[in-house]
């Protein structure tokens, strides 16, 4: 039998290591993965996983332009489906379907997209779905007793993670972890003037990702975080699955329905020692730990993009105990660990495990970890 082309689709990409996961997930399973880059140099770019890369604008400060160069290439390549991977993709793309000539575009419609990617809806969507937040007020510039309500430290948030300027530009703001010392400088900082405060709750974070059809869970992942970078209010720098929790997984397919969403997600809950969780974050798109959920048996973009050409995508169980590390994160999260007199733990975190699979390195890929080596310097830079 002769040997079939793999699928040509396009995805949009941005200059963080998620990219790369869903690339390297596209062609295992038996795509060809274009990429929309509007810079050179990032893992993605790199990878021998994509099948070539086309021009675009940046969707922060040209949405139209964007939308315009994504669908001319779709359309020049004749791609079987558009994806959007970063926030910024979701909110140009966003009920833009017309532009793409009848291609899938695997962005759900805009109402979906602006609840999902709204943090000052997200505990009242949590309530109505039975997950428990953070208690949460609505805070203003200038209103430094509020910051004090919940005692310190506390964390405040954007509204939004993309917070658009009078330009029409979009800007990344992420929440702050608030001391007593720095409430006034974080409170000046609030974009748009407004933002959400919440109590520092200790514990470990606790994930669950997956992929979402018209609003029903069509599968999902367990994973705990065994460091942070940033501390306190970053990602996962060392992860490792878990068997399901099964009262989080009914919560978050009740949230997921609310939202009618169609694609990935990726939900972040605080677990404390008590055994209470706290839904702290909902990533709609694709995120940092995306390498583990496919090294744990589920190919989430693969499943994504199937229910998306209507196909019907192999769905089985993951496997509890693969890890991940982030080697730039972890490196940082590590060295932080040695300087604060933790010397054992860090130097058994930097012990290779079994079974862990890298964001970033891979035998097969090797050449994304170039970008690394560039970044390195910068990142040890800001870590002191």
């Amino acid at each position: 039998m002769p040997h079939s082309e793999p699928t040509p689709v396009l995805l949009a990409n941005d200059s963080y290591h998620s990219v790369l996961a869903a690339v390297r997930a596209l062609r295992a399973a038996g795509y060809a993965p274009w990429l929309a880059v509007n810079e050179s140099g990032t893992y993605s770019a790199r990878s021998r996983a994509k099948a070539g890369t086309v021009p675009v604008p940046d969707p922060r400060l040209d949405r139209e332009g964007f939308v315009r160069g994504l669908a001319a290439a779709a359309a020049r390549l004749a791609v079987a489906a558009v994806l959007p991977a970063a926030e910024p993709h979701l909110l140009a793309l966003a009920g833009r379907e017309a532009d793409f000539a009848g291609i899938p575009l695997g962005v759900p419609p805009r109402e979906s997209v602006e609840l999902a990617t709204h943090k000052g809806l997200l505990p009242e969507l949590a309530a109505e779905a039975g997950l428990h937040t953070p208690p949460t007020k609505k805070i203003i510039r200038g209103d430094s007793e509020a910051v004090g309500l919940f005692g310190f430290p506390a964390i405040v948030k954007p509204l939004r993670s993309q917070i658009q300027n009078p330009d029409g530009t979009m800007v990344q703001h992420s929440s702050r972890y608030v001391t007593s010392e720095r409430a006034r400088e974080v409170l000046d900082g609030l974009p748009d003037g407004e933002g959400l405060l919440q109590p520092y709750i200790s514990g470990k974070l606790h994930s669950v990702s997956g992929v979402c059809w018209e609003g029903e869970l069509v599968c999902a992942m367990h994973q705990v975080s065994i460091r942070l970078w940033p501390l306190r209010t970053g990602g996962s720098s060392y992860a490792e699955t878990v068997p399901p929790n099964p009262e989080l997984e009914r919560g978050i397919g009740r949230l997921m329905r609310e939202l009618r969403w169609s694609g990935l997600f990726q939900a972040q809950f605080v677990s404390t020692p008590g055994g209470e969780h706290y839904l702290i974050d909902l990533n709609p798109r694709t995120y940092g730990s995306l390498a583990l959920a496919v090294a744990a048996g589920l190919n989430l973009p693969g499943i994504w993009l199937s229910l998306l050409l209507g196909r019907r995508p192999y769905v089985d169980g993951y496997r509890v105990g693969v890890r991940f590390r982030n080697e730039e994160k972890d490196l940082l999260a590590l060295t932080r660990m040695l300087r604060n007199g933790e010397r054992l733990g860090a130097l058994r975190g930097f012990v290779p495990r079994r079974d862990t699979t890298h964001a970033i390195f891979s035998l097969r890929d090797p050449v994304p970890l170039l970008t690394s080596v560039e970044k390195l310097p910068g990142q040890v830079r800001r870590s002191r």
